[in-house]
């Protein structure tokens, strides 16, 4: 696969996810809960890797650094990395990683509401 190729997914990923609310990662649907990085976020994201312990060969495009997904330029894979950078999981290149994008949005797990609050100036 060609830097060409990279470059492009890399620059569009943003517009082509814009209406996806989660992904699967094998048979588990993961919430979207950030917009994927813009072209420009990416970039300065490049800068950033050392500073988050990201390898040379990946370039990130979605995440918070703490949670990452990222391109593997040696490759072609995408792969979902946690805090520790492990791998969570990957796709074998960027068409199955763009067709397991899901317009289903994840229901929570958990109840949440507002028990009581005070707010004191």
């Amino acid at each position: 696969m060609s830097d060409e190729h990279y470059e492009d997914f890399l620059a569009t990923i943003g517009v082509v996810s814009a209406n996806y609310h989660s992904i699967y990662a094998g048979d588990t649907l993961v919430s979207l809960t950030l917009n994927f990085w813009s072209w420009d976020e990416v970039l300065d994201g490049i800068e950033k890797r050392n500073e988050w312990q990201v390898s040379d060969n990946l370039i990130p495009f979605y995440g918070d650094w703490h949670n990452l997904y990222c391109l593997d330029i040696s490759d072609g894979k995408i792969l979902s990395l946690n805090d520790a950078r492990e791998i969570e999981f990957q796709w074998e290149d960027t068409a199955s990683f763009k067709s397991s994008l899901s317009t289903k949005e994840v229901e929570s797990s958990a109840n949440v509401r507002v028990i009581s609050g005070r707010l004191e100036f």
